[in-house]
């Protein structure tokens, strides 16, 4: 039997090792479009803020060590364009050569994960000061910037997880920060009364809130200098960060007829099953159910996504 996971970060991997403790006799692939593999991306904040002291933290495994553990094939920079059910293949592009070659599956797991979403006006240009923080290359090329320009004021954009994690971080870098948020509260999932506690510990240390409040319109042409709220508000910017949400990849499922759920997300059973045969979704591009109602959510985190893999 020959699985076939497109994908190779938190879900992606949980997938490959768990299936090769179950079973020594599968052939085992992952494909994967990025350069890096079983990352954390809820610790890239902390290693561009300096707490995590190397980029090495968050990557401690590569495909050479999946394949002498688990001998599992990890092949990067191959991005899958093509899945046909039918026939059980796939075309995959070798992003640096440009080759294309077919591969089969006899059990196809997606695991593409999500993709930030760049809200308007950031959307209409291309900015070199604004940033969003999703894989091992964003963090690379913060922390080269930073480290280039030296910013003093910092605007972010979106109060979920990872922008409270930036928030705090580059306020731990000495920057002067605000914090610009849609809702009414920082952290919209959570309860109002728990939320206003994390807003005092932010006031506290010194972070400008704007609650119920949006960019409205940018200020410069190939760097931010400065952004207006829908209030008015004008503020520096010697570098943004957005942090408003991802969208599932779902690009591929879609094109194998693989249903979509309500959420946007993959729609899956409670063994991570699709509505195709042989075919299995984990991660942030598949849904998750809650426990109180036990209908279907959509949590993109990667203690989840591990979870789903397993």
């Amino acid at each position: 039997m020959k699985i076939v996971i497109i994908g190779s970060v938190a879900a992606g991997t949980s997938v490959a090792a768990k299936a090769r403790r179950n079973t020594e006799e599968a052939e085992i692939v992952v494909y994967d479009q990025g350069k890096d593999i079983s990352y954390s991306v809820c610790g890239i904040p902390y290693q561009i803020g300096g707490e995590v002291e190397s980029i090495d933290q968050l990557t401690p495994r590569n495909a050479a060590w999946f394949k002498k553990r688990y001998n599992v094939d990890i092949f990067t920079e191959h991005k899958v364009t093509k899945a046909n059910h039918e026939t059980k293949t796939l075309e995959v592009l070798n992003v640096v050569t440009g080759e294309t070659k077919e591969d089969h599956y006899d059990v196809l797991v997606l695991a593409t994960g999500a993709s930030p979403f760049t809200p308007p006006p950031f959307n209409q240009n291309e900015y070199d000061n604004v940033f969003q923080v999703r894989n091992i290359q964003d963090n690379r090329d913060i922390t080269a910037y930073l480290s280039l320009k030296q910013p003093k004021k910092a605007v972010v954009v979106g109060s979920g997880f990872i922008g409270l994690e930036m928030t705090e971080q580059l306020v731990h870098k000495g920057m002067e920060v605000t914090l610009v948020e849609m809702q009414d509260q920082v952290m919209p999932p959570m309860d109002a009364d728990m939320a206003f506690r994390v807003e005092e510990h932010l006031r506290a240390h010194g972070v400008r809130l704007l609650l119920s409040d949006t960019v409205k319109t940018i200020d410069g042409k190939n760097s931010v200098k400065s952004v207006t709220t829908t209030k008015g508000e004008t503020l520096e910017a010697d570098v943004v960060f957005l942090s408003v949400g991802v969208r599932p990849n779902t690009e591929l499922a879609k094109q194998m007829g693989v249903e979509i759920g309500t959420t946007g997300a993959i729609a899956v059973n409670k063994k991570m099953q699709t509505n195709v045969p042989d075919v299995y979704a984990v991660g942030d591009v598949a849904e998750s159910f809650s426990v109180i109602t036990g209908k279907p959510i959509y949590r993109p985190l990667g203690s989840t996504a591990n979870k789903m893999g397993r």
